[in-house]
């Protein structure tokens, strides 16, 4: 039951509509006894100034940020933690007495995704599609873990600035096309883009160019189509759905400060996505 001492935790994001993290997080509370409600919040780009000074107005304890925000909240932050501050994007907000403290549990959620599935990262090489926040957080990730990363981005100066960015951290390097040159020299390719996200989205990747050995990783849910068509070729196939659950899990723990109920949280996701 809401009452006036509930403490409200959201997602701001456009669109927000997909979200299963009302459903994760809301049943992890009511697991654990916690006064807290998690709500989403459509917040378009031109209001997501508004928004970020509405959780101090409204009291909001914290939110999480999705498409499109990620790098663009940055700056109406008090706090940035070290490794969203180097990863050069936020997908949690900690409101600790109007200070507002920016956090990234993407990198780590997508890692966690991975070795739940056991799937390999030291010295694998990956593809990465994809240059805004989440890729950000998927190329530091892979390659703190000891990956290797080959990016590919439509708009070429975003890719090569994510090289800049981490090029001290291992082996990555930029891909202006992408065809069997690339795909066959690696055995993970990572859709770190929204596409997939509208029934209409077209696919980040010709399935032509995926064979049986890949493993094949969309951050999108449920499912697309292309993670459909890579089932058909006998890829691995990974979706959003770890990622989700992971980043969730330490998202939790920031504005909670308790050990998240993470077998709770993995058995409302499942049960949301038979529905």
């Amino acid at each position: 039951m809401i009452t006036g001492k509930t403490k409200i935790i959201g997602i701001f994001g456009d669109p927000v509509e997909h979200t299963l993290s009302p459903s994760i997080h809301n049943e992890a509370f009511q697991y654990l006894g916690l006064n807290y409600c998690y709500v989403p919040f459509h917040v378009k780009k031109e209001y997501l100034k508004d928004a970020i000074f509405a959780i101090k107005a409204l009291n909001i304890k914290g939110v999480n940020i999705t498409v499109p925000h990620k790098e663009a909240v940055i700056k109406y932050l008090d706090e940035v933690s070290d490794e969203a501050k180097y990863i050069g994007a936020v997908n949690t907000i900690l409101n600790n007495e109007e200070t507002l403290k920016g956090f990234n549990t993407d990198a780590k959620g997508f890692v966690l995704s991975l070795k739940n599935e056991k799937i390999l990262i030291k010295d694998k090489i990956f593809l990465v599609l994809g240059a805004g926040g989440a890729a950000k957080a998927i190329v530091y990730g892979i390659l703190k873990e000891g990956g290797r990363v080959y990016i590919y981005n439509r708009t070429l100066a975003k890719a090569m600035a994510i090289k800049e960015r981490f090029s001290n951290l291992g082996f990555i390097e930029v891909v202006s096309i992408i065809d069997k040159s690339v795909t066959e020299k690696v055995q993970t390719i990572v859709n770190a883009t929204s596409l997939g996200l509208k029934k209409d989205d077209p696919m980040p990747l010709s399935p032509e160019l995926l064979k049986s050995e890949h493993v094949y990783c969309d951050i999108v849910y449920p499912e697309t189509h292309l993670m459909k068509e890579a089932e058909k070729i006998g890829c691995k196939v990974i979706g959003g759905t770890g990622m989700l659950l992971w980043q969730a899990v330490a998202a939790f723990e920031i504005w909670t400060g308790l050990q998240a109920p993470v077998e709770i949280m993995k058995k409302t996701l499942n049960k949301v996505l038979t529905k």
